[in-house]
């Protein structure tokens, strides 16, 4: 691949699925093109020209506007919808935790939360008629993508301390004293199997600030839709 090409997709590689970001990539790419050209035809070796224009423009962060303009009501509708959908998959999965005393309570935490954004979505649905093309509004997208990176760390920490806990909860006794762990049947293994597993409910959290970036991306305003102020 053609050294130019490369230095614009590694530029705009955090940029993927941005519209507006696709229209600066073209325009730059085109520009560092006839740089080359210009500069081959003035003599200068292609080697040399390409190297020069790559240092013409080592960075595009401060090309691309940090607030797109975004249909805000389809982003809505599309992000409750799959959180709805992700609540229903973890209350359904965790259904077992039922026949075991300590796994009720999560499972129908869940049904209610799950109740509740179902609601949400369906008053968004009855607000359809305010779903127009004028109707673009300006959003921090940086700072998305920055609650996910934060919304991951933050969990993978919770799991950290979590499993901690529960370990130190059910078989501190045995590892300080360094007894062997002895579970007496399969009610107390499912106890204990839940005591583990309940944390990972929380996974909902950091998987609803992961699609934000992306939903920001495809309901972004382009030139095309002509969304005005």
């Amino acid at each position: 691949m053609d050294k130019i090409q490369l230095h614009v997709d590694r530029l705009f590689r955090t940029y993927k699925g941005s519209k507006q970001a696709q229209e600066l990539k073209q325009e730059i790419l085109s520009n560092l093109q006839a740089r080359v050209a210009d500069m081959t035809m003035s003599g200068v070796s292609r080697e040399a020209a390409i190297s020069s224009a790559i240092a013409n423009i080592p960075s595009i962060a401060h090309l691309l506007d940090e607030k797109p303009r975004v249909f805000l009501y389809r982003f809505w509708v599309e992000w409750v919808q799959r959180v709805l959908l992700f609540t229903l998959i973890a209350w359904i999965v965790t259904m077992p935790f039922r026949f075991v005393g300590n796994g009720t309570g999560s499972n129908t935490l869940l049904m209610f939360i799950a109740l509740g954004i179902g609601i949400v979505y369906g008053g968004l649905l009855l607000l359809k008629r305010y779903d127009r093309k004028t109707g673009g509004m300006n959003v921090q997208a940086a700072l998305a993508l920055r609650l996910r990176k934060i919304g991951w760390l933050l969990w993978v920490l919770l799991m950290g301390v979590s499993l901690f806990y529960t370990t130190a909860l059910h078989f501190g006794s045995n590892l300080w004293f360094s007894r062997p762990i002895h579970i007496s049947g399969p009610y107390q293994f499912a106890n204990v199997a839940i005591d583990y597993l309940k944390p990972f409910v929380t996974l909902l959290i950091p998987l609803a600030l992961h699609m934000v970036p992306k939903l920001l991306m495809k309901y972004e305003v382009g030139e095309e839709d002509g969304c005005t102020e």
